[in-house]
């Protein structure tokens, strides 16, 4: 299925933090969901609630750390009842540790800071005016 999110015609995903300036900034351990939303469907539609606007980047990093990577890192781990999950240095300690653990969820950042030209028009956020998601 994370292979098939490359041929859909409507990819719809979230974000980790969206600037004041426009930028998207995603972490993802696989890449399946940040891989897509840079090529492959013909429109992307990115959700997301206020919770996720940030200043800038740095704060986009710092939010990533704090806040969603540790929380998802431990919603995967109670989700799948795998106790390897739980072993898992944000997950104990609540804050990103730039581990090097074999099921480290942030292993590829990417930052879109807009679209080709040719992609204009391609990626779509819904700003929902309220917190959603981690």
């Amino acid at each position: 299925m994370q292979r098939q999110a490359f041929l859909a015609d409507i990819f719809l995903t979230g974000t980790n933090a969206i600037t004041l300036d426009g930028k998207l900034v995603n972490v993802d351990g696989n890449g399946n969901r940040v891989a897509p939303a840079i090529f492959g469907p013909d429109k992307v539609i990115v959700v997301a609630g206020v919770n996720k606007i940030v200043r800038n980047v740095d704060e986009a990093i710092k939010r990533i750390n704090e806040i969603a990577a540790p929380l998802n890192a431990r919603r995967h781990f109670v989700k799948h009842q795998r106790a390897e999950f739980g072993t898992l240095p944000c997950v104990r300690t609540g804050t990103c540790v730039d581990c090097a653990h074999e099921l480290r969820i942030c292993r590829y950042t990417v930052i879109i800071a807009g679209t080709s030209t040719r992609d204009k028009g391609r990626i779509n956020v819904v700003l929902v005016g309220e917190e959603l998601g981690l």
